[in-house]
C-alpha cells in the first residue's frame, strides 16, 4: 500500500507540473491585452523646413559673351545652308551644333565670327559655344526652321 501511495504522489506531482508548465507556456505566448489596447503616447517633434528655390534661366536667357547677329532666333529659312554670324571673345573657338552635325570656326581678333552650317528639314535647335584662350566657355541657343513650303 505504501508503494501505491508513493506512485499516486509521484504521478500527481508529474501531472501537476505538466499542467502548470502548459498554463505558463500558453500565458507567455498569448498577447497581453493591456499592451494591445494601450494607445500610443503622442510626441511632438519640432520640424524645421527650409525651402530654397533656385531658378536657373535657360541658356539662351543668360548673359553670355556670345552675341548672334544673324540670323535672328525663330527665323524660318527656305535654304538648308546658312551662315551664323556674331561676336564672341577675341580669338575664341566657336562650336556650332545642329541636331545632326557639328561645325566649328574661330572668332577674329575683334571677336567677330561667321560660320557656314547646314540645317536639317524642320525645326533645328542650334547650340553655339565659344571657348576663349583661358578655357572659359560660354553657350547660347538659337532656333531656326528650314522649310521648303511656299509661304
Amino acid at each position: 500500500m505504501i508503494k501505491e501511495y508513493l506512485l499516486v504522489i509521484f504521478l500527481g506531482t508529474i501531472l501537476g507540473f505538466g499542467i502548470t508548465g502548459g498554463y505558463y507556456a500558453l500565458r507567455q505566448n498569448k498577447p497581453k491585452e493591456n499592451i494591445i489596447n494601450a494607445s500610443p503616447t503622442p510626441t511632438i517633434t519640432e520640424i524645421k523646413i527650409s525651402t530654397q528655390i533656385s531658378i536657373t534661366p535657360p541658356v539662351s536667357a543668360t548673359k553670355t559673351s556670345i552675341n548672334i547677329t544673324s540670323p535672328e532666333n525663330g527665323t524660318v529659312l527656305s535654304t538648308a545652308k546658312t551662315s551664323i554670324k556674331g561676336d564672341a571673345k577675341p580669338n575664341s573657338l566657336v562650336v556650332i551644333s545642329t541636331p545632326s552635325q557639328t561645325f566649328n570656326g574661330k572668332a577674329n581678333s575683334n571677336g567677330i565670327f561667321s560660320i557656314n552650317i547646314e540645317l536639317d528639314s524642320g525645326v533645328n535647335l542650334i547650340k553655339i559655344s565659344s571657348i576663349d584662350l583661358e578655357d572659359n566657355q560660354d553657350e547660347t541657343e538659337l532656333t531656326l526652321t528650314y522649310s521648303t513650303a511656299k509661304i
